[in-house]
């Protein structure tokens, strides 16, 4: 497949950054090999709340965008006050255990019991070759950082995949507002970190639900995967231009 037509390229100057066709830098499918050799968490020991912050500060700084923590508190307006982000986290929790080659079987076992874990099943039986898990990673060109859920291959593709939970049903890529934004600037920082010796072509949001009904997994292939690059490229750099502005101000 043709490499991705939206390609991103950072100025010389410090106004912020341009969208243009540069074959050096972007959303590359490109391979290239690292000398060194690579683990689940490439970065050790991170601050994992300094990463993952970062690019949901890029998505969520405008008053209007829909986030996961704007449908979050939709979900409890909706379903009632429920701990959404604890369980969340349980969630992830389970998930790294049985997908882990290091998990332990008892807890494996024991996750097996949760809702959102039943949810997903099907969806696991086409996920192999994990390569990350909860892993940071760094765009060194457009100067970001995020803390990804998962890299792995979903029906023969690698994917950047992004783990979520919902109290209502989102059969639509487009229920999940701004997750694909999230998930392309995690193939796009990862396709630029010297740290992994793969590249990323596909995302992959998968849509659990506690009650155990199957979940959804809304795939992005190539294509769709660029689509949403442009629109990342744009919100960065909106965010970029904004923050220069404050510091001028400051």
């Amino acid at each position: 497949m043709k490499a991705f037509q939206t390609i991103c390229r950072w100025p010389r100057r410090s106004e912020g950054f341009s969208v243009g066709p540069s074959p050096r830098v972007g959303f590359s499918t490109s391979s290239y090999s690292c000398g060194r050799k690579k683990n689940m968490s490439p970065y050790g020991e991170v601050n994992q709340e300094k990463y993952s912050d970062l690019i949901k500060s890029v998505l969520s700084f405008r008053s209007h965008a829909q986030t996961p923590e704007t449908l979050f508190e939709e979900d409890s307006l909706l379903y009632g006050p429920v701990n959404i982000f604890l369980q969340g986290r349980r969630f992830h929790e389970a998930l790294e255990s049985i997908l882990s080659p290091q998990g332990n079987l008892k807890e494996r076992e024991e996750n097996l019991e949760s809702g959102y874990i039943e949810s997903v099943q099907h969806i696991l039986k086409d996920v192999s070759g994990v390569r990350a898990l909860e892993s940071a990673v760094h765009h060194e060109t457009l100067k970001y950082m995020g803390l990804l859920d998962c890299v792995a291959e979903y029906q023969g593709n690698l994917c950047v995949i992004d783990w979520k939970t919902s109290e209502k049903p989102k059969p639509s890529i487009r229920n999940t507002f701004d997750n694909p934004l999230q998930v392309v600037a995690y193939v796009g920082a990862i396709n630029h970190d010297a740290n992994y010796s793969f590249q990323v072509r596909c995302g992959l949001i998968v849509v659990a639900y506690k009650d155990g009904s199957p979940a959804h997994p809304h795939f992005m292939d190539t294509a769709l995967c660029s689509q949403y690059w442009a629109k990342w490229l744009l919100r960065l750099e909106e965010y970029t231009k904004k923050n220069q502005n404050v510091q001028k101000t400051d």
